[in-house]
């Protein structure tokens, strides 16, 4: 017999089941590793730093902290230095400054992708695509705005927009009123929810929908 734990180790290996793995792990318990204390590294790579820092002490810091760090780092270093780092400083920056643009500057960069809520694990596939710089891709979202912060929806919408603007579709699924008149098309589904709904109402500029008297949206903007 190979014992328990080896049986329930193997089988939780092994399994392509979502729920077998969810019982399994009930018999189990995440423990940071005594050797490196949950860093995930050997001490030689911790021991390269840069401004007095390794790579542990820069990925606790939120997007908002690395950003400043980033920013300020060539005060801090030779012209050697900064020669060494310019290219790979502007690559960091730029994804930094994606996951900023995304609303998502208060999250660590250590943060394990299971913790994301679906609409921040959305922003940062957003985030994600921002960067490839893609041409005539068809994106298809379904609600960014939920859980963002109302001062951080200007932020989402103007990325949206450099989507679009770098020449593809994006189609987005939304209630938010500040995204629905930064579209440039507005398909108005209803004339309510569920059952009550599933017929076109208006299609076009977000006048159009403005001026549909069955329009329960240009009801709402309208005030």
């Amino acid at each position: 017999f190979e014992g328990v734990i080896t049986n329930l180790e193997r089988r939780y290996r092994e399994t392509d089941s979502d729920y077998v793995k969810t019982e399994l792990e009930k018999f189990m318990v995440a423990r940071p590793c005594p050797t490196c204390g949950g860093k995930r590294l050997k001490p030689e790579a911790l021991g390269v730093t840069v401004d007095g820092r390794n790579i542990w002490d820069v990925s606790t810091r939120s997007v908002t902290e690395a950003l400043a760090w980033m920013r300020e780092l060539p005060d801090r270093l030779t012209e050697r230095e900064r020669t060494i780092a310019y290219q790979v400083r502007k690559e960091i920056l730029a994804r930094l400054g994606f996951l900023a643009d995304v609303g998502l500057d208060y999250l660590t960069i250590d943060r394990a992708s299971v913790t994301l809520s679906g609409g921040e694990a959305q922003r940062i596939r957003l985030a994600t695509q921002i960067g490839t710089s893609l041409m005539g891709v068809l994106y298809i979202l379904d609600e960014p705005s939920i859980g963002l912060h109302q001062r951080d929806n200007a932020k989402l919408i103007a990325t949206l927009t450099r989507l679009r603007d770098l020449g593809n579709t994006v189609i987005v699924v939304e209630h938010d009123e500040e995204t629905i008149r930064t579209a440039d098309w507005v398909i108005d589904i209803g004339p309510g929810a569920g059952e009550h709904g599933g017929e076109i109402i208006a299609t076009g500029p977000p006048e159009a929908g403005l001026a549909e008297p069955r329009s329960v949206t240009g009801a709402y903007l309208r005030g």
